[in-house]
């Protein structure tokens, strides 16, 4: 009785072990993060083209700087936050978001409010653009360029998206929320080690 012990005693101990040893050695520690829109986009949003079902879904560079009046960088990683009300916890949460990769020149924070919203100051962050721009460029900028459902108050359930390096979106995020901040950073963090 007392061998019998020792057997299970030891196999108890030993299992767990084993299946560690093994998915150190076959398993594949590999997290992949969504593109979206890789069928295209067959019902878009208000008056937006339609991209057919062959072709993925890219942001048009040509659309963004003629939106934002300025030159779009290729090769970069882009947030943009959208439309948000600006108060301190929206604050405070780009700010941890942007303390994080504040070395990195390939990381930008681009920030667009209604003209009427808020003056475009100055920050300590390089990285962080701002813009104010009128309605119909917002919601063409919102709904047909970055695919966020816009209310009339040019509010949305996600005010931010991330972009990668090739322009596809690759996250949608509530900026309000410390936890989607979190998850934003640890997506950006995997994209960012491939």
């Amino acid at each position: 009785m007392n061998k019998t012990k020792s057997i299970i005693l030891f196999l108890t101990l030993i299992f767990p072990v084993l299946i560690y040893l093994f998915l150190q050695g076959f398993g594949k520690n590999e997290f992949d993060i969504p593109i979206y829109f890789e069928g295209g986009i067959t019902s878009p949003l208000g008056d937006c083209p339609v991209l057919p079902a062959s072709q993925f879904y890219q942001l048009d560079k040509s659309h963004l700087e003629d939106v934002l009046k300025e030159s779009v960088i290729d090769g970069q990683f882009a947030v943009y936050e959208l439309g948000n009300t600006e108060n301190e916890l929206l604050r405070n949460n780009l700010y941890t978001f942007l303390e994080k990769y504040k070395e990195r020149k390939d990381i930008s924070l681009i920030s667009i409010k209604k003209l009427e919203d808020t003056a475009i100051s100055t920050s300590r962050y390089a990285s962080w653009k701002r813009y104010n721009l009128p309605d119909s460029d917002l919601m063409r900028l919102g709904r047909c360029i970055l695919q966020l459902d816009l209310n009339a108050q040019m509010k949305a359930d996600s005010g931010l998206v991330l972009v990668d390096q090739n322009r596809r979106i690759r996250g949608y995020y509530d900026p309000y929320e410390l936890k989607e901040i979190d998850r934003l950073n640890t997506e950006l963090y995997i994209l960012l080690s491939k």
